[in-house]
């Protein structure tokens, strides 16, 4: 019998925990991420696992994207992660963290 009441909590916390997840929009709003200026976001307060995990997510797509890019414009990864930085920070919306040039936390 405890067996099974031990199976069943598991199978409600794998069934919730999905439900627990937070996204980019919600990270970015609750300022715990932000634009960093390197073109990639990245951890601005309270840090954990999931946010970490998210963090890799969004940072690995976008980095294949500006490798996509750059191969098809015949440049560097680093500058079009620059440019991309730069429109990045002026779509930030208010409440919103970006760092600046110097590297420090700026909301918006």
């Amino acid at each position: 019998m405890k067996l099974i009441k031990t199976a069943l909590l598991f199978l409600s916390l794998a069934i919730a925990l999905p439900a627990l997840a937070i996204n980019l929009g919600e990270a970015k709003s609750q300022g715990l991420v932000g634009e960093a200026n390197s073109g990639y976001i990245a951890v601005v307060s309270q840090s954990s696992p999931e946010l970490e995990a998210l963090v890799a997510e969004v940072n690995a797509k976008r980095k294949a994207e500006y490798a996509r890019i750059a191969k098809r414009n015949n440049i560097d990864i680093a500058q079009v992660a620059a440019r991309a930085a730069e429109k990045l920070e002026a779509r930030v919306a208010p409440g919103e963290y970006y760092q600046d040039k110097l590297g420090r936390w700026v909301q918006k």
